[in-house]
């Protein structure tokens, strides 16, 4: 298979299987009318018994430093962060109905509210029965007592409010 190609398959994608080739060319920025681009690829996605589903990408990084079966594994790792960092922004803090609209202020709050993101998880690893327990399941707990355990994890140097429960 030429340097260019990079095909998987069939592997487990959500559970079904799927076969995915991806074919990448060198590229200009003049030819695809976008800033900085340096290589373009097609991807053709095959469920087993589905439509196939074509996707086009494009990256600013030369071939040397992103071959196409590297190409083609972190379009399969995306998924993974976004089912993570971005699910929880989302869904858990409510980023997306935020309405603050000055760039520092919006900055200000996505900062916070990735520690809040980052102390969750910190507080769901402390104990077992926490594995399921949600970005919302913390906001309640933090909120107990008049948020006593909130003040308490941003006061003190090595606080109990994230082994507690």
């Amino acid at each position: 298979m030429p340097s260019h190609w990079a095909h998987t398959g069939p592997r487990k994608n959500r559970g079904r299987n799927e076969i995915r080739t991806l074919c990448a060319r060198v590229v200009n920025p003049e030819q695809v009318c976008f800033p900085g681009a340096a290589q373009s690829a097609v991807l053709l996605r095959q469920g087993l018994g589905d439509k196939p589903d074509l996707q086009y990408l494009l990256t600013s990084r030369q071939p040397e430093r992103l071959p196409a079966a590297q190409w083609l594994e972190e379009q399969r790792n995306y998924w993974g962060i976004e089912a993570g960092l971005h699910q929880r922004l989302d869904v858990g803090a409510d980023e997306d109905r935020s309405r603050v609209r000055h760039r520092h202020a919006a900055w200000v709050l996505s900062m916070f509210r990735r520690i809040g993101v980052s102390l969750f998880m910190h507080w769901r690893a402390q104990h077992p029965k926490r594995a399921k327990a949600t970005l919302s399941d913390f906001h309640e707990e933090m909120g107990l007592e008049h948020q006593r355990r909130a003040f308490a994890l941003v006061t003190s140097k090595q606080s109990a409010a994230l082994e507690s429960s």
